[in-house]
């Protein structure tokens, strides 16, 4: 496994950070992956215990094969790569960054389709359905290249990058409490947890500025080309040579992706959920992607309030302890009589 990114911790995995919480957070040192698909194949042959060899000689045969065993190979590799789900299927972006079509071909999307179509329509089990449409894409789409892709983040594993941000950055109680009620301030601190969780990501990069085949692969739930398109390029270009200071110009640059998804609050829920984690201190998984612990976040203690230096929000009447297990001595912040 390459870890290509990391973000700025000081402190070891088992250690907990100091910082301006009246509980421990324990920081997980993620970083997002790339891979190949033989990479994944051969992780897979070893989490299903198949030899080498029958891995090499499935390769070699183009992946024929009327095996279980081996079609549930190729539904592990969908797994580990992150194109392949039982309940939604296949991830379109994630699986087409896999593949290379051919100079000239304008019609691979459509005899992609056609192909996923027809043959998952006679399909009886998970591994045939991911089969099928991996062998639809190997055959119709282009070809399989070598190179190590982009595998995005499971809602876990942002959620867990998050806490990390807001951990390394300090981010004070009260923005946590606002980011945990759907609440994200338009403040210099919330637009570095953005650049933060971008970088986690591996969605931005200080010196090549936003990855924008990684956005489209990212949010492959609503697959909008028009994050490939020219106008969302050079749209980020002019948001990153704007004269301010970096985090806020890679938070002004979200408006480039409104054309894409109109009605994303993608990033937005991934801090409403970290911040709710932290807040209420409970169990959150970690986001290796081979290690399984969970971070035990001890309750919070009482805390002394403090004036908060950031503008004050009133969602609409959400229950008392929206964020905490109990309201705070005094009443809950957001309720009101």
């Amino acid at each position: 496994m390459k870890l290509l990114v990391g973000l700025l911790v000081a402190t070891v995995a088992s250690t907990v950070s100091a910082g301006p919480y009246p509980f421990e957070v324990e920081e997980s040192h993620f970083a997002y992956q790339l891979k190949s698909f033989r990479q994944s194949l051969d992780e897979c042959a070893e989490y299903l215990e198949v030899p080498p060899e029958v891995v090499d000689r499935f390769v070699a045969r183009n992946f024929v094969t009327n095996e279980r065993d081996l079609k549930c190979l190729i539904r592990c590799a969908g797994i580990n790569s992150g194109w392949w789900s039982d309940g939604s299927g296949v991830q379109t972006p994630v699986i087409e960054s896999y593949f290379q079509p051919a100079c000239g071909d304008i019609a691979y999307r459509r005899r992609t389709k056609e192909c996923g179509v027809s043959k998952l329509a006679v399909c009886q089990d998970d591994c045939s359905k991911a089969y099928e449409t991996f062998l639809c894409y190997y055959h119709q789409y282009g070809n399989l290249k070598c190179s190590e892709e982009y595998i995005p983040l499971t809602h876990l594993e942002a959620v867990q990058a998050a806490i990390d941000c807001l951990n390394v950055l300090q981010v004070p109680i009260d923005l946590l409490e606002q980011y945990c009620a759907g609440v994200i301030p338009d403040v210099p601190m919330t637009h570095c947890i953005y650049r933060c969780q971008y970088l986690a990501e591996g969605l931005y990069d200080t010196a090549y500025g936003f990855n924008l085949t990684r956005f489209y692969i990212r949010h492959h739930d609503y697959p909008s080309l028009e994050y490939l398109s020219d106008n969302t390029k050079a749209c980020t270009e002019v948001a990153l040579r704007e004269n301010c200071d970096e985090c806020t110009r890679v938070y002004r640059a979200r408006r480039c992706f409104s054309g894409c998804n109109p009605n994303s609050v993608h990033t937005a829920n991934i801090l409403k959920h970290a911040a709710e984690h932290m807040l209420r201190g409970d169990a959150v998984e970690s986001a290796g992607p081979y290690n399984n612990a969970l971070i035990k976040l001890p309750a919070p203690k009482p805390s002394v309030p403090v004036p908060s230096p950031y503008p004050a929000y009133l969602p609409p009447k959400p229950a008392c302890g929206y964020c905490n297990n109990s309201p705070p001595k005094g009443g809950c912040k957001y309720c009101q009589a």
